[in-house]
């Protein structure tokens, strides 16, 4: 399961992200401080995946932990950007348990941590082969 792509493809659809960040939605990688010009966003995976939520033995979710980073030289710009990022986790299930605001050298950086679970891609094969009675 590609949970970064899951978060990138649901941070693409909100137009105001879009129209801030567009083409600086990232994984892993961090903008140098020194030439930040325009808003970063950072998907940064804390752990991987783990498989959760037991029915006969058998796992049936992902249990994630991401950190989302906006990085802007605004202020205001980097609120809203959080503010939006936390409604587009929260729609994909996460609950934000963490973060932190911080300001350094120009550089205002909201970085929250948000936990899911994700059912597993191959749900529906599984639910048909998991049976009913002992």
């Amino acid at each position: 399961m590609d949970v970064e792509m899951i978060i990138y493809n649901a941070l693409i659809k909100d137009s105001y992200i879009v129209e801030q960040a567009s083409g600086r939605i990232k994984f892993y990688e961090y903008p140098e401080s020194a030439s930040l010009v325009d808003p970063f966003i950072i998907i940064d995976p804390l752990d991987v995946p783990k498989p959760s939520d037991l029915a006969d033995d058998t796992w049936l979710t992902y249990d994630c932990l991401y950190q989302i980073e906006v990085w802007t030289k605004n202020r205001s710009i980097t609120k809203e950007l959080g503010k939006r990022v936390h409604q587009v986790l929260w729609n994909l299930g996460f609950r934000q348990n963490g973060g932190l605001s911080e300001y350094d050298n120009g550089i205002f950086r909201d970085a929250r941590r948000f936990r899911g679970k994700l059912y597993r891609e191959d749900f529906e094969e599984l639910s048909k082969s998991i049976p009913l009675n002992k």
